[in-house]
């Protein structure tokens, strides 16, 4: 049976790359999409009319479940949303088997550049809060699972940019081709490694759930283009599987190969 992964963090369609790559894999894949920004005007739907917006919607992700990708939009800061999202994948596709939680740390980097409140707010549901509710309904659901299909995966992957005290220690790094992480971007990055490490401490018992943790920069083999990253993704969970080596409470780097081994957070 085909495996489905869900594909969280960096959303459609600055993600289709990676979507790419992974799609490779055969696997079904659920990515998420922003959440439409649009405000509609405030209309009373009669009981037919809401029957009928969402028969039109189950049918239009029926036809990109056909295709085996499925774009969901994400509302980073509702909780509500990711259990939706969970719920979702489990409903087009019948099942969940892997997760992915995408931290391009670049990515955000070119999207924030203010200093302020508002950014503040708007950091901490794109670059923590967001990434924390879904875990937290990814690793429920995987709780859910039957026991014959064995545990699920959860896969932190953390690709990193230069920093300003990076680049006030080595100036060099300030060389126009890279985006320059902010302090607020720097602070998210911290935080979803230091979530996804103490997560893994957590769950390191666990029969459920294997976590997998992945941290490099685009200097690295795999982790330069998105595509890449997806089709070595998939190969090493595919490996992972066939070897049962799951729990690893360490960061790897990409082109890595599975081992039985335990270090913990070795970087």
């Amino acid at each position: 049976m085909e495996k489905t992964i869900l594909i969280a963090g960096k959303n459609m369609p600055d993600a289709g790359s990676f979507t790419d790559g992974v799609a490779f894999s055969g696997r079904n894949i659920i990515i998420t999409g922003p959440q439409t920004d649009e405000v509609q005007p405030i209309k009373k739907l009669t009981i037919a009319e809401r029957k009928a917006n969402q028969a039109a919607y189950e049918e239009e992700k029926n036809l990109e479940a056909k295709s085996g990708i499925c774009t969901i939009e994400w509302n980073k800061s509702s909780p509500l949303s990711a259990r939706s999202l969970v719920l979702q994948t489990l409903t087009i596709f019948n099942r969940m088997d892997e997760a992915v939680l995408y931290f391009d740390e670049e990515w955000f980097a070119s999207k924030a550049e203010k200093m302020d409140s508002e950014e503040i707010a708007r950091g901490c549901d794109e670059m923590i809060a967001g990434y924390q509710y879904l875990a937290l309904e990814i690793i429920s659901s995987f709780q859910k699972r039957d026991a014959s299909e064995g545990p699920g995966i959860l896969v932190f992957l953390l690709k990193e940019t230069p920093s300003r005290i990076d680049v006030l220690h080595s100036p060099a790094l300030k060389d126009g081709l890279s985006a320059i992480a902010s302090p607020l971007v720097s602070a998210g990055k911290a935080a979803f490694a230091s979530f996804a490490e103490n997560l893994a401490a957590v769950c390191n018992d666990s029969i459920f759930v294997n976590i997998v943790l992945i941290r490099g920069d685009n200097s690295m083999e795999g982790f330069r283009r998105d595509d890449e990253t997806g089709r070595w993704l998939c190969t090493y969970l595919n490996s992972m599987d066939a070897s049962k080596s799951g729990k690893k409470a360490q960061w790897v780097k990409p082109g890595a190969k599975p081992s039985s081994g335990f270090k913990l957070f070795k970087r």
